[in-house]
């Protein structure tokens, strides 16, 4: 009886034990079907999540592979929730951190930017799992204030906010990938599970500049604006049969790898002044196309004129000079002539041809257009004056892109300044070959024996035209402030640069084109023509 009731008793154990088996086993079938795509769906928000992957910063280089933009690697160290104040310490001691104090770390918190590679392996090397090392870019310019108007800086995030960093954001940035990752428990990711959203590879851009060139040129013109007691200055140097820009000076600059920097504008874009002068040679070249004087057209000019109850004079009497000489001795009187014969209309219209009051071809930052006196009622004094310089306002790039026209044959070119940009250069013919050739006669002898010898080079030959500008303060131009320009062509006569250089800020002592730009010019124009190899004289 006793090994019977044993038996039965057994075999209810192992019934109810079948049973709850079957019970579990069913359930987990039910879950399976029922519930398991819901299941399925919460424990992979638990264990996936989305992942963005940037790429590291494009880098820019001059024409030579010369840096002028790079990022360079580190790592920003962070302590996670939980980091003990021993861990700490060893932080501490490896990293050199005796001014940081322990907290209690309660979330994720940084503890230092910007770790080396060294740094970055021997806090590895500690084996703290409270830890979490983020690589980050620190963005570095190795030219500094050379080119830091041009090239301006990106900020922490890696977006470009200054210069053509912020022109070509896009193209250095490239386009993240967005991706759905798996992770362990320790919030590890163990596997891509799907991409999102595709991204687009960042590209590093390769500029035209030299920076040898680019040397030469701040270095001179810093030099200049120093000794001359100026505040401000610009050069630009074209490549006018390869439409390329060499070298874009602009001072006051900047050091871009200061935190702490304060911005200063590029001048060569950014500020547009009345030229003065400078821009004679444009109104003769339009006369000359419209058939209303010749090269050497003899001109009667008194000393002054009287014009709308203003005085318009020379600094001496010259009687008669011809229409090159009128840009060789930059008379006032001669250019106001000239203006007459011209009248507003064509007047307007040729500064137009010549690009002024138009935007350029490159892409940089809140470019100036300038603007020309086109009022409806122009007087003639403002006409007049138009002629010599005042009433309208140019930047020196656009100034620099119009002289260009007479060494490429009368043609107008668009400059660009990345190298082997897919975007075609617009051309157009602005005045005749023969024009073309007139105006670099004049200039020549402007430098020869006018009011640029000082731009003379016992080793090579250019052609050049000084200006000198009054600055209007307060309504008048009284102000004993001025701007000295001086723009050149040269070598001659293969004529392959342009160069422009003007010094900002300068007071009543020595301040004219031909005393101040031109002598700046002539050191930039020898250094230059020397590094390019052109044959001396």
């Amino acid at each position: 009886m006793n090994a019977y009731y044993k038996n039965w008793r057994l075999f209810l154990i192992l019934f109810f034990l079948f049973l709850s088996i079957s019970v579990i086993f069913i359930r987990m079938i039910y879950i399976q079907i029922e519930e398991g795509s819901f299941l399925l769906q919460k424990g992979n928000s638990q264990n996936t999540s989305e992942r963005v992957i940037e790429f590291k910063r494009g880098s820019i280089f001059d024409k030579n592979g010369i840096p002028l933009a790079i990022s360079v690697t580190g790592f920003d160290l962070f302590a996670l929730s939980g980091l003990s104040e021993e861990e700490f310490i060893k932080i501490q001691n490896t990293l050199d951190l005796n001014n940081l104090e322990y907290k209690s770390f309660n979330k994720k918190s940084l503890i230092k930017r910007s770790l080396s590679f060294e740094q970055m392996r021997k806090i590895k090397s500690l084996k703290i799992d409270r830890l979490e090392l983020e690589k980050t870019y620190k963005r570095h310019y190795p030219l500094g204030e050379q080119v830091s108007p041009l090239v301006g800086f990106s900020g922490r995030d890696g977006y470009g906010l200054e210069g053509l960093e912020k022109s070509y954001n896009s193209t250095l940035t490239g386009k993240p990938i967005k991706e759905r990752v798996l992770k362990d428990g320790a919030r590890s990711t163990i596997q891509r599970l799907e991409i999102l959203e595709f991204g687009e590879k960042s590209r590093d851009i390769y500029l035209t500049i030299d920076s040898n060139i680019q040397y030469i040129a701040y270095k001179y013109l810093v030099e200049a604006i120093k000794n001359n007691d100026g505040t401000a200055g610009t050069v630009i140097i074209l490549d006018n049969f390869a439409r390329e820009v060499l070298a874009l000076a602009s001072y006051p600059s900047y050091n871009p790898n200061n935190p702490m920097r304060r911005i200063k504008k590029n001048r060569v874009f950014l500020e547009s002044y009345e030229p003065g002068s400078i821009v004679k040679p444009l109104a003769l070249a339009g006369a000359i196309e419209s058939g209303l004087i010749e090269i050497d057209t003899e001109m009667t000019l008194p000393i002054k004129i009287e014009i709308d109850g203003s005085i318009i004079n020379d600094r001496k009497k010259y009687g008669q000079l011809k229409a090159f000489e009128v840009i060789k001795e930059s008379s006032q009187v001669g250019a106001t002539q000239i203006s007459f014969l011209l009248g507003a209309e064509r007047l307007i219209d040729n500064y137009k041809k010549f690009g002024f009051s138009k935007p350029v071809s490159i892409n940089f930052p809140s470019t100036s257009f300038g603007e020309i006196n086109s009022r409806e009622k122009i007087s003639d004094i403002e006409i007049a004056t138009l002629g010599y310089g005042y009433g309208l306002t140019a930047t020196p790039f656009q100034i620099s892109q119009a002289y260009a026209i007479f060494a490429n044959n009368g043609i107008y070119h668009d400059f660009r300044i990345i190298k082997d940009s897919e975007f075609p250069i617009f051309s157009e013919q602005i005045i005749s070959e023969s024009t073309a050739k007139d105006i670099l006669y004049s200039m020549k002898e402007v430098v020869d024996n006018g009011t640029g010898i000082l731009a003379k080079s016992e080793n090579y030959n250019v052609s050049g035209k000084t200006g000198t500008t009054e600055k209007l303060r307060d309504g008048n131009y009284k102000s004993s402030t001025y701007t000295a320009s001086f723009i050149g062509i040269g070598p001659n006569p293969s004529n392959e640069l342009t160069i422009f250089v003007n010094i900002d800020g300068l007071g009543s002592q020595k301040y004219s084109g031909g005393s101040v730009a031109a002598p700046l010019f002539k050191k930039i124009s020898n250094d230059v023509f020397s590094y390019m190899g052109y044959f001396n004289k």
